[in-house]
């Protein structure tokens, strides 16, 4: 039967063996868009069924009974739900994309596939490339690529400069070929003369024999003849020689001209390079100048809780020392944590279900095995964890999150009030929702990354502005990729992304640089360790990052600290036991 209609899929694509019962009985894949006959409930792909009640007859194939397109009916939805949860390949697999997805979700993939075929955009190119190449193909590999000349009017200048002195060379060239054509012409003359001397010799010749009167005065104009052929050839010879030299000359000048074209060439396009650089470098100092936002007299980094962890500890960042505190009374992850009255609060997070309690600890004067944990009377808006907050004057700014027990994704900002009454109010919403981001408060509050669900297919790159005073939300220019489930801080005009997960969840040790006022994004150098779910702080003039999992998905307990004056990460002493998903605040 032709093909010229959609078939199932080929097993080949599977993860796994697809069993029997879920093949088309005509094309014998795996089934695509199924239906099945009224009575009998024999499965085929729609394509193929109605190519074949066009073509062939109007009955089943299988059982012979009566059908037609207008009677075929949907599959029972437990077939649905089976071949909607098979693991298939990419339709771009033989491109080079290795992504296994849900059957129900491979439209959704290959419209976004970063391997899907395109043609370069570049007038004269048309080679095919990857989807996700295009950007880098179009601008810095395609030999039809448009470069952007910083200096076009000086090598315009140079350039008309250039074409008037080829334009006299060239002048000279028909000048030179005129003059060469004449002294052909003078050549053509000349031998045309030697052609009559010898006529008249071969005459006086003849006429010798008869008269020896004349011989003597013939053997004089002889003489003369040959004495004027010599100077005539040696005229000749001369002439060719200064000519051959005058050629020579400008063969030599037009190869100077083209040895200046390709010196000058080659030093606009280093100027261009060396100022590109320059202007790249001076945009990076200039997002990294100032001090961070942390104060230098907080000198202690508090952690609490990770997943199954009801710990708590605290790092003396001079002394470089680690201490046990009162545990908390139950484990907590995905929580958040802020400073407010001398205590360090915990809101939220995940127990054994999520929850909307807030608990605290006095650190004044400074926290011991003494204090112990206490309830705080203000609660989040819902039970929920992986969501962000921030101190704002009075009261804590709460954004996103998740409550899994009702599989919810919240898209709110609410504002909690953290003096009586305690009251709960939603002053604005987000685009999406949003969990596994995070949020810094700088005049605004910024709204970094996260993913729209539990799964990191669907990670964010997007930054938001929330103006409290307004109450407004903006979008700002993008990260560089989507992410989630990274730590963030405030450093100078700067939002600094540490790690996180990429959409196929792979643990990241990128580090970018997001200038607040620009939108500009910079790479600072790579952590040590690959990181997501991790902590960070700003503390004394550095970033220290705490815990997460790495790329083999072990829980870390390792710590690291960046230092802009050193330009590089240097490991710290480990935390006392492994931690992800924690908290982290600076006290």
């Amino acid at each position: 039967m032709a093909s010229n209609y959609p078939l199932g899929y080929d097993d080949e694509r599977f993860e796994s063996i697809v069993n029997q019962n879920f093949h088309c009985l005509i094309c014998y894949n795996v089934l695509k868009d199924p239906v099945m006959c009224r009575r009998n409930e024999h499965y085929f792909c729609r394509g193929c069924i109605t190519e074949h009640l066009r073509r062939n007859s109007h009955t089943c194939p299988t059982c012979a009974d009566e059908l037609s397109v207008e009677t075929l009916q949907g599959v029972p939805r437990i077939v649905r739900n089976y071949l909607n949860e098979l693991s298939i390949r990419c339709d771009h697999y033989d491109r080079g994309c290795r992504k296994l997805v849900r059957l129900q979700n491979l439209k959704r993939h290959v419209a976004e596939c970063g391997f899907t075929p395109v043609v370069c955009g570049n007038q004269g190119c048309g080679e095919t490339i990857s989807k996700r190449d295009r950007t880098y193909h179009e601008s810095e590999l395609c030999q039809f690529r448009k470069l952007k000349c910083h200096n076009c009017r000086e090598i315009g200048t140079t350039m008309a400069g250039m074409k008037m002195e080829m334009a006299n060379i060239n002048t000279n060239q028909v000048n030179t070929r005129k003059k060469l054509a004449n002294t052909n012409t003078n050549m053509a003359n000349i031998r045309t003369e030697i052609a009559n001397v010898n006529t008249k010799m071969d005459n006086i010749n003849i006429e010798m024999v008869g008269i020896n009167t004349k011989m003597a005065n013939t053997d004089t104009k002889l003489e003369n003849m040959n004495t004027k052929m010599a100077n005539l050839h040696a005229n000749v010879e001369a002439k060719f020689q200064a000519m051959n030299n005058e050629v020579r000359k400008i063969k030599m000048s037009l190869n100077e001209v083209k040895d200046g074209f390709d010196h000058l060439k080659e030093a606009v396009l280093e100027k261009i390079e060396r100022e590109s650089k320059d202007r790249k470098q001076e945009e990076i100092t200039r997002d990294v100048s100032g001090t961070a936002s942390g104060g230098r007299e907080n000198q202690h980094i508090f952690v609490a809780g990770g997943f199954g962890r009801n710990s708590v500890e605290i790092f003396n960042y001079r002394q470089r020392l680690w201490s046990l505190l009162k545990p908390m009374p139950e484990s907590r992850n995905s929580a958040s944590s802020f400073l407010y009255n001398n205590h360090v609060t915990v809101a939220g997070g995940y127990c054994d279900a999520a929850v909307d309690n807030m608990i605290r600890m006095n650190i004044h004067p400074v926290p011991d095995l003494s204090h112990n944990w206490s309830d705080f009377a203000a609660k989040l808006p819902a039970k929920m964890s992986a969501h962000s907050s921030v101190v704002y004057k009075d009261s804590l700014l709460v954004t996103g999150g998740i409550n899994e027990d009702q599989d919810l994704y919240f898209d709110c900002i609410h504002e909690v009030q953290l003096k009586p009454p305690y009251t709960v109010k939603l002053v604005s919403k987000m685009p999406e929702p949003r969990v596994r981001h995070s949020i810094v408060l700088c005049d605004s509050i910024l709204i970094v990354g996260g993913t729209k669900s539990w799964d990191c297919e669907d990670n964010l790159s997007s930054v938001l502005s929330y103006d409290i005073k307004k109450n407004e939300c903006q979008q700002l220019p993008a990260l560089p990729y989507p992410v989630s489930q990274m730590a963030t801080v405030k450093w100078a005009e700067n939002v600094v992304i540490i790690g996180g997960a990429d959409k196929d969840g792979k643990a990241l040790n990128n580090v970018i640089i997001y200038n607040i006022k620009t939108g500009n994004s910079h790479m600072l150098p790579p952590m040590l360790h690959r990181r997501t779910g991790c902590m960070a702080v700003v503390i004394e003039n550095a970033i220290v990052v705490l815990g997460g999992s790495d790329e083999r998905r072990r829980i870390l307990k390792s710590v690291e600290g960046f230092n802009f004056e050193r330009y590089s990460w240097q490991e710290l002493p480990e935390m006392k036991e492994t931690r992800y998903w924690a908290t982290a605040v600076v006290i």
